[in-house]
């Protein structure tokens, strides 16, 4: 024979109570600060870049050369994308091609090169929107050898702001 006990139905007797105290608290009116429109996203004004370039300049933007290292220089020069430029590079007798992509932070690519630490070498990056430099590759030789080793990632992302 099982023993039930009624005392443990106490507790359950209150609970009916309670979920009705809940919804008439959660259906109250709404005051005239709720009422007003949210925003379920954060829109940054940006300038308008368009991701076609009307003019694509012939000349390199940057360049970057170490004679005395058997002739290791390496250039970029724009492409019909605004955020894609074409990097060549030239090492002893190799001509070699590469491409750098440079998210969209809102402002117009600026495209920079420094000096690696080690000869011959340099780190290819872009500004970002605060003018801070941004390492994106780097480019070495050694012997008979031209290689490009990607540093670092970025992407730009938006969202939408879905909690409120």
């Amino acid at each position: 024979m099982q023993y039930f006990s009624y005392r443990l139905l106490r507790p359950m007797r209150s609970f009916p109570v309670l979920v009705i105290a809940l919804l008439f608290a959660s259906c109250h009116a709404k005051t005239n600060e709720d009422n007003a429109p949210q925003k379920d996203s954060i829109i940054l004004n940006y300038e308008n870049i368009p991701a076609k370039r009307q003019t694509v300049n012939q000349k390199p933007v940057a360049e970057y050369s170490e004679l005395k290292a058997d002739g290791f220089s390496v250039s970029i020069y724009e492409t019909p994308e605004t955020f894609h430029y074409l990097i060549k590079m030239k090492y002893k007798e190799l001509d070699e091609k590469d491409t750098l992509r440079v998210p969209n932070f809102g402002v117009w690519p600026a495209v920079r090169i420094r000096k690696g630490a080690e000869r011959p070498s340099c780190i290819i990056g872009f500004l970002d929107k605060d003018s801070v430099f941004r390492e994106s590759k780097l480019i070495s030789a050694a012997g008979k050898k031209l290689r490009v080793h990607v540093l670092k990632h970025y992407a730009v992302a938006t969202y939408q702001d879905t909690l409120k």
